[in-house]
C-alpha cells in the first residue's frame, strides 16, 4: 500500500468517525468495527495508546485531528528552516512516528509542546461544538459560578454562561493519549512528558473570552459570555518562541523530585548548579544536527531543491544559510493569473488570462 493511498484511507476513516460521533448516526451500532479500524491504520501508536483507542474512538479520531492541525503549523512555522517538517506529513496520521520525536533536539521539544497542544485544542472545540458524546460544553462556563438560572451579575449587567470550549477534558485526553507514551523513570521520557506540559500550558494561558450583547437597541443589558480556544497560530507562535530560548535539561543524576535544567549549550560551557525548570519552558538534551543533508535517522530531508531568499543573509531563509553553502540557482516559475479585470454592473467581473513569469532561487 503506497503512502498517498494509505493517507487517503486514514482521511476516509476520519471522515466516517466524525460522521459516527453525532447522535443519530450509524456509529453507535458497530463502535468495535470503527474502533478496530482506527486503531489498526494508524501507525506508530504504542500497545497503551492502542488501549485508549479501542476504549474512546470518537474521541481518539479528535485527537488525530490535532495531531495534522499540528503538523500543518509546524510547516508554517519552520517554512524558512534548514528542517521544515516536510517528513511529519507522510507519517500516516502521527507525528509521532517520526524519528525526529525519538530524539533529544531543540526541534524535538517544539513539536512534542505543539502536538500535545493540538490535541487539547482539538478535543476542548469538539466538545463545545457537539462532536463528541463524551462531553460537552465546559461545565464551569465562563465565570464558574452562576446562579439556578446559570447566570451571574458583573458590573450591574447579568451574563449568561454561553458553550464553553471544554479544555479540561481536551488537556486531560492530551494527556491520557500521549503521556501513556512515556517509560516511568526514563530521562527522555521525563522531558518529554515535560514539554507536553508546557504546550498545554501555553494553551490555557492563551484562553479567550467572548461575548455577544442582548438587548434594545445594542444596550447589552444583558449578554452571553463563553471561554473560546484561540486560533492555534497564535499558541503555534508561542511555542515557537519558548523553542528559541529552549533549556538544557540536567543530568538524571542531577534530577531530584521535579525536572531541572542548565543555563547555555549541550557542550561548550562551564559547569553550573541545576535549577528548577519553567512550567511553559522547553526541555532538550542533545545538539541538533545541521539538516543540511539527507538523513532519515533525524528525519533530514535536506535543502536541496528548497526555495530560498536572495539577499539579506541573516535573514530568515536566506540562500546563504539555507543552502549549506552550496550555492543556489534561478529558475523561471510560469504561472496563469487573471489580470485586466473589469467589473459590470451588476453584478459581474470580467478578466483576462495572463501568464505571469518570476524568477525564483533554489537551493542546489
Amino acid at each position: 500500500m503506497t503512502e498517498t493511498f494509505h493517507a487517503a484511507v486514514i482521511f476516509l476513516l476520519f471522515l466516517l468517525l466524525n460522521m459516527a460521533s453525532t447522535r443519530d448516526n450509524m456509529y453507535l451500532g458497530h463502535p468495535k468495527l470503527n474502533a478496530a479500524l482506527t486503531c489498526r491504520l494508524v501507525g506508530g501508536l504504542t500497545r497503551e495508546q492502542r488501549s485508549v483507542c479501542h476504549e474512546a474512538p470518537d474521541t481518539t479520531a479528535i485527537a488525530f485531528e490535532g495531531l495534522q492541525l499540528a503538523v500543518k503549523e509546524c510547516q508554517h512555522q519552520f517554512r524558512w528552516h534548514r528542517w521544515n517538517c516536510s517528513s511529519l506529513s507522510v507519517k500516516s496520521s502521527n507525528p509521532h512516528s517520526s524519528a525526529i520525536m525519538k530524539r533529544g533536539f531543540r526541534e524535538s521539544s517544539f513539536l512534542y509542546a505543539l502536538t500535545a497542544a493540538g490535541v487539547a485544542h482539538a478535543i476542548a472545540k469538539a466538545c463545545a461544538q457537539g462532536r463528541l458524546l463524551s462531553c460537552g460544553c465546559d461545565a464551569l462556563g465562563y465565570r464558574g459560578s452562576h446562579d439556578h438560572r446559570g447566570r451571574t451579575r458583573v458590573n450591574n449587567k447579568w451574563e449568561w454562561s454561553g458553550c464553553s470550549h471544554n479544555l479540561g477534558f481536551g488537556i486531560e485526553f492530551s494527556k491520557k493519549f500521549l503521556d501513556v507514551r512515556e517509560k516511568v523513570g526514563d530521562l527522555q521520557s521525563r522531558i518529554n512528558v515535560h514539554n507536553n506540559d508546557a504546550g498545554r500550558s501555553i494553551l490555557s494561558s492563551h484562553m479567550e473570552v467572548r461575548c455577544k450583547c442582548h438587548g434594545l437597541s445594542g444596550s447589552c443589558q444583558l449578554r452571553t459570555c463563553w471561554r473560546t480556544t484561540p486560533d492555534f497560530r497564535v499558541v503555534a507562535s508561542t511555542i515557537k518562541r519558548q523553542y528559541r530560548k529552549a533549556l538544557v535539561a540536567a543530568q538524571e543524576g542531577q534530577i531530584n523530585n521535579g525536572m531541572s535544567v542548565l543555563k547555555g549549550r549541550p557542550r561548550g560551557r562551564r559547569k553550573s548548579k541545576p535549577r528548577p525548570a519553567p512550567k511553559t519552558s522547553l526541555l532538550f538534551f542533545e545538539r541538533s544536527p545541521n539538516f543540511c543533508e539527507v538523513d532519515p535517522r533525524t528525519d533530514s530531508a535536506g535543502t536541496s531543491g528548497r526555495v530560498c531568499r536572495v539577499g539579506r543573509p541573516s535573514r530568515s531563509g536566506a540562500c546563504e544559510l539555507l543552502c549549506c553553502g552550496r550555492g543556489h540557482s534561478l529558475v523561471r516559475k510560469s504561472s496563469i493569473k487573471p489580470c485586466n479585470c473589469t467589473f459590470h454592473w451588476c453584478c459581474t467581473v470580467d478578466c483576462q488570462r495572463c501568464r505571469d513569469d518570476r524568477w525564483i532561487a533554489v537551493c542546489k
